[in-house]
Parts: C-alpha cells; structure tokens; sequence
C-alpha cells in the first residue's frame, strides 16, 4: 500500500487510517496487532501533518509492505522539518512514546530533507531469528 497526504483535504487522514487498517487486515494480523498498526501509523501521520510543517504545503508518504523476513511495515515520510519531544510533553506529544509502545520495532531519522517513521510488526507464524 502506498499513498501520499498533501492536507488538501481534512478527511485525509481518516481516509489514510481506514486503508492501513484494510492493508494490515488483509496482510495477516491479528486484530489487536491490526488496531497497533493503525494506532501507531495514525500517530506517525498526525505528528508529520501537525508539527513538520509550520507553514505551507503538507507532504506526507505512507507506505506499508510484508517483508520477506516475516515483518508487516508501515514508513511514514515526511519534507518538513523535524521538532524534537519536549522535556515534559503536557496534556499532548505522547505521540512516539505510544508509537513505541505497540510497535515491535522503531526506526526515527530525521534530516534536512525530512523524517522517517519506520515501524515493524512481526507477522504471525514468522519465528525469531
């Protein structure tokens, strides 16, 4: 699955949640690691829409694949510019904290020419290697 957010319209990333959790339905998972899978990639998504962007055009890639060593991923991207985690979030930016905790795996890398959120997910009947 792929598609591309330009936050054109508000209904986008409801419309990005309902495809990730069709994609990772059909890819195999288990539904509460279906409900981890949106929850995780709805966050990625929000965050890249809310905070890499101040201004302007909001770009944002969502890919979602089945590895062939066993593991569903879905990498959001985005072109803005990265805002590191505040010392003490408040009453939000518990984002990559929730991210982090439904996620088997998490990779963040953060440049002048974005962010990547890439999160795993074992696939049922893949064992540890």
């Amino acid at each position: 699955m792929a598609l591309t957010l330009n936050g054109e319209r508000r209904q986008e990333l409801g419309d990005a949640r309902a495809r990730l959790a069709s994609w990772a339905s059909a890819a195999g998972l288990a539904p509460d690691v279906v409900e981890d899978v949106v929850l995780a990639g709805y966050e990625a998504m929000a965050n890249a829409v809310e905070h890499a962007y101040p201004s302007g055009r909001r770009h944002v890639a969502i890919r979602a694949t089945c590895t062939s060593d066993g593991f569903a991923v879905v990498s959001v991207r985005d072109r803005g510019r990265w805002r590191p985690p505040p010392a003490d979030p408040g009453f939000r930016g518990r984002g990559l904290v929730l991210i982090r905790a439904v996620a088997d795996e998490v990779e963040i890398e953060h440049g002048e020419a974005g962010t990547s959120v890439r999160m795993r997910w074992r696939l049922p009947g893949h064992q540890v290697r």
